[in-house]
């Protein structure tokens, strides 16, 4: 069996379209039999709606994302970082009354075979980050099968564990979530269209001690367990380049509002994206790369405080697992071995490679990872005639 993996879609049509031709000229070379998504459908990006239809299209398996359940009001916005708040909330005025209900129906969290799928850990299935080896060290107990898929970071990565040091008790934790079978999960991107009593934007947020989902839950992009690795550098990293292009990018605001803030005209189209386009560059090129690394680092020490102070570091575990960055390309993994594996972000990668990315599992050869350009361009005029934050346009460039 082979399965297209990807997480994080974000409302980006223009990458989601990209990675499905990618899959479908994959599978005239050799078939794929279905394609599962990891959650985040929705949030930051300008299509939301279109999204979710393509995607229910196009998909066997969806799980629920932190954005995906933030845009229908299951989880508050409390812990959203403002760009991601506001996108929230715009997402929720956009979407169609049945797009709603069918986010809101979303599992958390699926076993299939010999894989479970969750967003972001089988600790905390929709808020926390798996950065390091240490907080990986905890989820290893929170699931049985071989593998385990997840996303939310956008990064790609693999941490594996060797199964002689799973613990038999993590089998009760594993119970505690939903469990479902192969066949029903296959149904999932049809639950949109049950009519459920209390769905869509009737629910409740979920407290803290409401939900298994809060487990692990830290501030949206700005989570202190992102201090832990290189690779959590993510979260941080995002307030730091919003931090870093608000001063530069005011000179370009009138242009911005400007282009977005009235209807265009068939006829001025042209003109106006032209503009949009070149306040979209001059915002780039007055926020260097250097700024932006600067106050990453500056984030990521005072996060790296902050764990000592809580008394998490790593030393004070004993660690189990291995993280590996993926080859672009093929990866086998070792027999003997269990792997939590996260395929990086379609809609708004993070690890400084701005092209969209996916996975395939091949359950006889292993795993394939993917990068797929596409046209960021148009997907930031989208942003800004959206009226979203311009930083959610700009950093797609960046890749963070």
């Amino acid at each position: 069996m082979r399965y297209a993996v990807f997480s994080d879609i974000h409302a980006n049509l223009e990458a989601l379209e990209a990675v499905l031709a990618k899959i479908d000229e994959l599978s005239k070379e050799k078939p794929i039999d279905q394609i599962w998504f990891l959650g985040d459908l929705v949030g930051y990006g300008p299509d939301p709606n279109a999204c979710i239809s393509l995607l229910r299209e196009r998909t066997d398996v969806i799980i629920a994302g932190n954005h995906d359940w933030a845009a229908v009001n299951k989880i508050d916005l409390d812990d959203f970082s403002a760009a991601a708040r506001i996108s929230a909330e715009w997402t929720a005025q956009q979407l169609t009354e049945e797009h709603r209900e069918f986010l809101a129906n979303l599992p958390e969290r699926l076993d299939i075979g010999d894989v479970t799928l969750v967003h972001g850990s089988p600790y905390g299935p929709l808020w926390e980050y798996l950065t390091s080896e240490v907080l990986a060290e905890r989820s290893f107990q929170h699931f049985t099968s071989r593998f385990c898929f997840v996303g939310h970071t956008h990064i790609p990565v693999i941490f594996q564990q060797p199964m002689s040091l799973h613990k038999t008790s993590s089998a009760g934790a594993s119970r505690e979530h939903t469990q479902k079978t192969a066949s029903a999960a296959t149904t999932v991107a049809d639950a949109g269209n049950a009519e459920e009593t209390g769905a869509g934007g009737s629910e409740q947020p979920v407290s803290a001690n409401q939900s298994e989902g809060e487990k692990g839950r830290p501030s949206e992009e700005g989570s202190c367990d992102q201090g832990l690795q290189g690779a959590a550098k993510t979260p941080a990293a995002a307030t730091a380049r919003e931090a870093a292009t608000a001063e530069s990018s005011s000179t370009a605001e009138e242009t911005l509002s400007a282009a977005h803030s009235s209807e265009l005209e068939p006829d001025g189209q042209q003109e106006e994206y032209a503009d949009i386009v070149a306040a979209l560059e001059a915002i780039e090129s007055r926020t260097s790369e250097e700024e932006i690394l600067s106050a990453e680092d500056r984030l990521n020490s005072e996060i790296e405080e902050l764990l000592a102070l809580l008394g998490l570091s790593q030393s004070m575990i004993k660690v189990t697992n291995e993280m590996l960055t993926p080859p672009e390309g093929h990866w086998d993994p070792p027999a003997g071995y269990r792997a939590i594996i996260n395929p990086g972000g379609v809609g708004q990668p993070r690890d400084g490679d701005p092209r969209a990315a996916f996975m395939i599992y091949d359950t006889e050869s292993g795993f394939e990872f993917y990068r797929v350009p596409y046209d960021i361009k148009k997907t930031q005029e989208k942003i800004i005639k959206a009226g979203l934050p311009q930083y959610l346009a700009v950093r797609l460039a960046y890749g963070r």
